[in-house]
């Protein structure tokens, strides 16, 4: 990680985003007892993570919206919200390995978590990559690789309902819904590039002609 990184603003809101995570977790799962600690860190990552998606879904979806002073928050600080994601999620699934005493090492194990592990990679090759080195190094191949984010919003619902089938929390339903807005919201702005690629195609045919 960069020294400008360490050292600099980005540390600060790093590290206040991984207090803050604690502290909210600390509290929904030993003074208001709401969900198990594994949860509630896995809830806090999914939080992180919708803060890295949601700017760039607005900028197409919600235009108008875009230059809102939150979500230029977000936009300015979404690779410490990404690396944070990261952090929780990792903590989250060593919580899960150790509690359940899972054998990763056994290829039925693999295939039972298949969802966190494949969502613990990505977010993984996101937070090694999320400088400015990695962006020099890969040029044009570092948007494609963070494109990687969005699987994540497809992989999502699937790993709540799998892992949480029969034993739902309180905060379960809030992590759906947060899931599928998600979800509803990236099919729009898919959609909405869909078609406009599609009009400026035709529109070049049209000058062609």
């Amino acid at each position: 990680m960069q020294l400008k990184f360490l050292l600099g603003k980005g540390y600060l809101v790093f590290s206040q985003l991984v207090i803050w995570g604690y502290i909210i977790s600390a509290l929904l799962t030993f003074v208001l007892k709401i969900a198990p600690l594994a949860n509630i860190i896995g809830f806090v990552s999914l939080i992180y993570y919708s803060a890295t998606i949601y700017p760039s879904i607005f900028k197409i979806v919600f235009p108008h919206f875009h230059k809102h002073t939150f979500i230029k928050l977000l936009s300015k600080n979404r690779r410490y919200f990404g690396i944070a994601a990261f952090c929780f999620a990792s903590h989250h699934s060593v919580l899960v390995i150790f509690n359940k005493k899972l054998n990763l090492l056994n290829f039925g194990t693999c295939i039972h978590t298949f969802t966190g592990l494949s969502i613990l990679v990505i977010f993984t090759l996101l937070a090694v990559t999320s400088n400015d080195i990695s962006i020099k190094l890969l040029k044009s191949n570092w948007k494609k690789l963070h494109t990687l984010t969005y699987l994540v919003i497809f992989i999502l619902p699937l790993h709540i309902l799998l892992k949480m089938y029969g034993s739902w929390t309180y905060i379960t339903p809030i992590a759906m819904i947060i899931v599928l807005i998600s979800f509803f919201m990236l099919s729009q702005k898919l959609t909405i590039q869909f078609i406009q690629s599609l009009n400026k195609q035709l529109i070049n045919v049209y000058i062609r002609r």
